[in-house]
Order: C-alpha cells, then structure tokens, then sequence
C-alpha cells in the first residue's frame, strides 16, 4: 500500500518473519537526486525479502531530526537513505529512542557507511547487511549541543567542507578533491588554543584539526586511519604548519592510511577538547556545516551510545 501527502510519502509492505519494522528516511536530494533514482530498486530488494517498511521522505533541512522523533518510536530499525548529512541529521533524532541505525548510502561521500564497511556501490550487498542487524553500540560525539557520530574537522579539513558545499553541483569525489585544491592556494592557518582532556594545551596558529570517531572523511580519506568507533576514544590528527610541497608529494598517504607517518603531523587519543580562537573557525561534523558561534567549541565523546548496524566482521584495516 502507498500513498502520497506533499512532499512526503509512505510505502508499507508485508512484515517479515521477525516481525521487525524499518522506518526509512529519505533525502531526495543526496547525490544530486541519485536517491529517488536508486528508490524502485530499493523497494523491490525490500519486497522481495517481504520486509516491512515505510519510506518517509525530508523535504528541508533538520526535517529527519522531526520524522525521528515523530515517528520513530513505532518501528524497531531507522534507516538513513541519502548520505552523510541524512545520519548526522538522525543521530540527533535518535538520542532518547535507542533505536538501531541503519544504513543504505547513496550520498555524495558517504564517509560514516566506509567506517561501518557498507558499501556505497552494492545496493543489495547493503539491503543485506541491513538485514542481518549485525549491531554494534557506537560512540557519539558532540560540539556545541550537537551531535556527529563519524568525523570533526576544523582549519583546513573545515575550509575545504565549505567550498565543497559550495561546489555540490559536481558529483562524486570530484567534488572533494576540487574543493581541497582551492582551498589548497587559499587558506591561511589560524590562531587556536586547544585543550584536550584539560592535560595537554596547544596554543599557535593551526593548519588543521581532524577529530575521528570513524576512520573515513571527505569522499574515502584517511586523517585519523586507526579510529575505532567503539573504544571510548577520539583519535585527534593535529598540524600545526605544513608546506604545499609536502601536501603535494605525500596526498596519496590520504588513501592508504600512512598520512600520520608524517613528521608535521601529530596525532593524540582524547575524550574532550576545548577550542577558542579570536576569529570564527571554519569546520564540519560529519561534513554539514556547524551554524552559531564558532570561537569556543566544547567537543565531548558519548561512550558506546548509539547502536548502529555494521559489516562489523569485514573491516579491510585488519587484513593490511
């Protein structure tokens, strides 16, 4: 049974064995409509596994938040369908439901399902670890009363988000290696006291920033490679200063983990940190924007407060 109500649509099918509901939230807009295209295929693989289920589609932004919290105490499972922002936008819904998160990514980068191993080029792969509910209990981090549950980045990592936001018309990973280009010839480093855990301060002008729950940002690069979401810990990559040559000749330690081999790179395991800056620090949580006062962040870790379902038994870090 469907049916249509504005911008926003249910689709209900037969319940599955285990009686199990799966509330499915919808951006049409992730990957430059590439969502909505991916939807029928969607509903057949759910069909076929006579699993039962709604579409709930966002029509604005903070939109998943309100399906969420309206609707979400119904259903067993709440699945992000889009990207990104979609789970950012989720996590934030989710805090008071426990409710297990799902995912089937079909955004831009997609970088949260690459830290849980779910493909973001196998639909049916991804259905199915969907459906194997292999949950783990994540943890949360937050900046500022908001939640992000993959990756915090601020200086250089931030700089490049905006521009790429800016760019969202060009689709892929393009997109993110366009917008780290420019900000490549344009950004200049900034002024920054950092405490992590109230032990260690760092006060100098910065680079960059990067604070990994995950292990995956940007499109499938690695700033904080040995990240793991359930050890009670951020992994914090920090530079300081950094020559373009060196960026130039050591870009593709980005993809294979070694970034942090690099002696201009410092890399520290914390729980919270504390950030001023006389002016307003460029940044992302889980690539969306961070809108208000961006001059003092307070970053804490919620340990092991999400359940989330994983490829948990096929990371590709444990076989290198």
């Amino acid at each position: 049974m469907s049916g249509q109500d504005g911008n926003e649509s249910t689709n209900k099918q037969t319940v599955t064995e285990s009686g199990k509901k799966y509330l499915l939230i919808v951006n049409p807009a992730a990957s430059s409509g590439k969502t909505m295209k991916a939807l029928p295929q969607l509903e057949r693989l759910l069909q076929d596994r006579d699993v039962s289920f709604e579409f709930h589609f966002t029509n604005e932004p903070w939109h998943a938040v309100e399906l969420v919290q309206t609707l979400g105490q119904a259903f067993d499972v709440v699945v992000s369908v889009g990207g990104d922002g979609t789970v950012n936008e989720i996590i934030n819904g989710l805090p008071e439901l426990k409710k297990p998160l799902g995912m089937i990514p079909i955004g831009t980068g997609n970088d949260f399902a690459r830290s849980c191993n779910i493909p973001h080029d196998d639909l049916a792969e991804a259905v199915d670890i969907l459906l194997r509910e292999n949950v783990k209990y994540l943890d949360v981090g937050e900046i500022n009363g908001r939640r992000f549950i993959n990756a915090l980045g601020m200086g250089f990592e931030g700089r490049s988000n905006d521009i790429g936001i800016v760019l969202s018309f060009i689709k892929g990973s393009a997109r993110y290696l366009l917008a780290i280009a420019y900000t490549f010839f344009t950004y200049r480093r900034i002024p920054m006291k950092i405490i992590l855990d109230d032990d260690l301060t760092l006060e100098t002008d910065t680079f960059l920033i990067s604070v990994g729950n995950g292990w995956n940002v940007g499109g499938g690069l690695r700033l904080t490679p040995q990240a793991r979401l359930d050890d009670g810990y951020f992994d914090v990559s920090y530079i300081e200063r950094i020559s373009r040559w060196r960026i130039l000749t050591n870009f593709y330690r980005l993809f294979n983990g070694t970034i942090t081999e690099l002696d201009e790179i410092q890399t520290f395991r914390a729980k919270t940190l504390s950030i001023e800056s006389p002016i307003s620090i460029p940044l992302h949580l889980d690539g969306e924007m961070l809108p208000g006062d961006r001059t003092r962040l307070l970053v804490t870790l919620h340990p092991h407060e999400q359940p989330v379902i994983g490829n948990w038994d096929h990371d590709p870090r444990d076989s290198t």
